[in-house]
């Protein structure tokens, strides 16, 4: 194997393998670099190859590693740790150039599966740098050098990237943009961050955010104040005494449009979600969705056709005061978010029916009672709360009193339902910050909250957020501005936003983003409805004829180019050199005297010949025939040498072909 291709062949499994390294477990990564180093002193004749038995020990280590580390074999996190395990271990089976090639297309493959994690403009970037030292590396199999030259290889390979760009264009924007032939669901197998089915506050100790973007939104107009922005996800019905469980698509009824009222006041914006890996769109309430096959349920959530495992934008309208079921609701709902599991929590139960007594038996006037009651108690917001007994909700609101939003908003509903009113927690964002460079709304992972809807009649669903009774500024403000709970990114250590009080930091952290949101919205965000607002801007009226058109006109169009391209390279392959054009004048002359040079005679053994016609300028075409070997056989270092000192090769060079030139002029024949 050439050594040159050895080098790069290195180079791309490390380049190759570095975006996984996080989710490969810890102690592979030694093993890995020892792999790495031992190939290498074998390609050195410093060690030999391992026996067969010691490579299997190795393998099936490397194999029960991953099983323990991901505790499944299943799932993209194991599955490219075990691809990646043989990968490496390939190489200590690379005895031929065919194994190599092997290597080559692994690493292809190794690569692509990046993709499974992360869109951002900054791993497609890396992406594209490792794949030219892939394909450096294949062109380097092919040569023969004996010295190690990185930089030929790699040149090759970034010209034909480039050759290739208006063809990954063209395909990018025209090839029809169709759904996945496989599903991919990265939700099992693997721990994700982000909203969850199913919610059980009572069983956590420690609640860790991260912060790790959600989505963005840009507005148009005015953004909404802090405490206005609530992003609605999902909704929690069911309540079994620890954990609540969200609605799903088969247990919901479609919207009934003649009970909505969407009020006269709309918001309009554009939501840039990342994958979730579940199916619910994420908007403000009573949302319109505009462009996007989407199924809205009487328990106003928007699902989406399929579960969104790779960025999703979506055009919106909300309607902030709009009203849902303001007359009345079904029996089977009510029934539905009026239940509570046998007799749990009897002081709870007990505590409501005093307090709906108080209030008048009035809903309004009850949920205020029960706000007053967190607002006044001495009840904390805080992210390690402490767990909850058999009876959760009445060990929270009257031993522990600590909790976070959905211990908040589970008592609140539960609370609620003990009395016959109808009610729910719904999950989803609250907050988000404004970029200061790009206008856009950023909301995070540690934005999640959630809240309880209760119905009235009269007024149909209503908001109610009990966190805010607690913690004011966690609503207000956000969670990075909350004083009341500081541990929100303990599941981040190397988080940004811990050091986002230096002003350096903080502004690259900006610049970052407003890059990776402008990749985001025009390049991975091009989907099926953009490419149909593509095809309506160039064509008018879509039809099957026209995008064939299209397509056919843009294809020639690029082959078209790369012809051009080739015909302009196979001229200047063709393009005489200037001593070539006086070398055939020189000849020319000659013809025209009666002297013709034959078919494959050198040009030396043919001025021999006319200076046995011509001795009397034998000096002239001694010279002529100097000149021309120089220029021919001499590489630019000897043409350095020819001329005076301080002479570069292309002074010397345009120095002889003068000379060559004054010594035909002055042969006469």
């Amino acid at each position: 194997m050439p050594r040159t291709a050895f080098v790069l062949l290195v180079l791309c499994v490390a380049l190759a393998i570095m975006p996984h390294v996080s989710r490969l477990p810890i102690g592979l990564l030694p093993v890995f670099l020892g792999v790495l180093i031992w190939r290498i002193q074998i390609f050195r004749q410093r060690l030999r190859f391992p026996h067969r038995l010691l490579r299997l020990g190795l393998v099936m280590l490397a194999f029960f590693g991953v099983v323990f580390h991901h505790g499944t074999i299943f799932g993209p996190d194991a599955g490219v740790s075990l691809l990646i395990t043989a990968y490496v271990f390939k190489l200590l089976e690379m005895y031929t150039k065919r194994d190599a090639f092997l290597i080559i297309i692994l690493s292809y493959f190794v690569l692509a599966t990046e993709f499974l994690f992360s869109f951002s403009i900054f791993s497609s970037a890396y992406v594209l740098v490792v794949l030219i030292f892939i394909t450096a590396a294949l062109i380097a199999l092919n040569q023969t050098d004996a010295t190690i030259v990185v930089w030929r290889p790699l040149k090759k390979a970034l010209i034909l990237f480039l050759q290739a760009i208006p063809l990954l264009v063209a395909l990018s924007l025209l090839f029809p943009r169709i759904g996945p032939v496989w599903q991919l669901n990265l939700s099992k197998g693997t721990s994700t961050v982000g909203l969850s089915d199913r919610v059980s506050p009572g069983d956590i100790a420690e609640l860790s955010r991260s912060d790790k973007l959600a989505f963005r939104v840009e507005f148009e107009g005015q953004v909404p104040d802090h405490s206005q922005r609530y992003w609605r996800a999902v909704v929690f019905d069911r309540f079994d005494g620890r954990t609540w469980y969200a609605m799903d698509l088969k247990s919901q009824s479609p919207l009934y449009k003649s009970a909505m009222d969407k009020g006269s006041r709309s918001i309009k914006y554009r939501v840039l979600l990342n994958a979730t890996g579940q199916n619910w769109l994420i908007t403000m309430p009573w949302a319109e969705i505009d462009k996007l096959k989407h199924f809205p349920t009487d328990s106003l959530m928007q699902f989406y056709q399929e579960p969104i495992n790779t960025n999703l934008s979506y055009e919106v309208i909300s309607y902030p005061d709009y009203q849902y079921k303001a007359d009345k609701i079904g029996q089977s709902e009510y029934q539905t978010l009026t239940s509570l599991p046998g007799a749990t929590d009897p002081q709870s139960r007990r505590y409501a029916d005093r307090l709906f007594e108080q209030a008048g038996y009035d809903p309004e006037r009850y949920s205020d009672k029960l706000l007053n009651v967190i607002f006044t108690g001495n009840f904390v917001y805080t992210l390690r709360p402490p767990r909850l007994g058999i009876n959760s909700i009445d060990d929270f609101l009257f031993n522990t009193q600590k909790g976070f939003c959905a211990h908040y908003a589970g008592a609140y509903v539960f609370m609620m339902r003990a009395v016959g009113i109808p009610a729910r927690m719904v999950g989803g964002y609250q907050g988000g910050t404004l970029h200061p460079i790009g206008g856009y709304l950023l909301v995070h992972q540690y934005d999640a909250h959630a809240w309880a809807e209760y119905w009235v009649q009269g007024k149909g669903w209503v908001r109610v957020d009990p966190t805010a009774a607690v913690a004011p500024s966690r609503i207000e403000f956000g969670p990075l501005n909350d004083s009341s709970d500081r541990s929100f990114l303990d599941d981040s250590p190397l988080s940004p936003d811990k050091l986002r009080n230096i002003a350096l930091i903080a502004r690259m952290r900006l610049f970052a983003d407003y890059v990776d949101y402008l990749w985001v919205k025009n390049v991975v965000s091009y989907n099926k409805e953009s490419q149909s607002d593509l095809f309506a801007k160039l064509l008018g009226k879509v039809t099957p004829q026209r995008i064939a058109l299209l397509m056919g006109g843009v294809g020639a169009a690029v082959l078209l180019l790369m012809a051009g391209i080739v015909l302009i390279d196979r001229r200047n392959l063709h393009r005489l050199e200037r001593s070539d054009r006086l070398v055939l004048k020189l000849i020319k002359k000659l013809d025209k005297s009666g002297i013709v040079k034959e078919p494959g005679e050198g040009l030396a053994s043919f001025l021999r010949r006319v200076k046995t016609r011509f001795p009397e300028q034998s000096g002239n075409l001694e010279e002529i025939n100097q000149i021309v070997e120089s220029i021919k056989y001499s590489n630019s270092k000897n043409l350095t040498n020819l001329t005076l000192s301080g002479n570069t090769p292309d002074d010397t060079l345009r120095e002889l072909e003068k000379a060559l030139s004054s010594a035909i002029e002055r042969f006469k024949p």
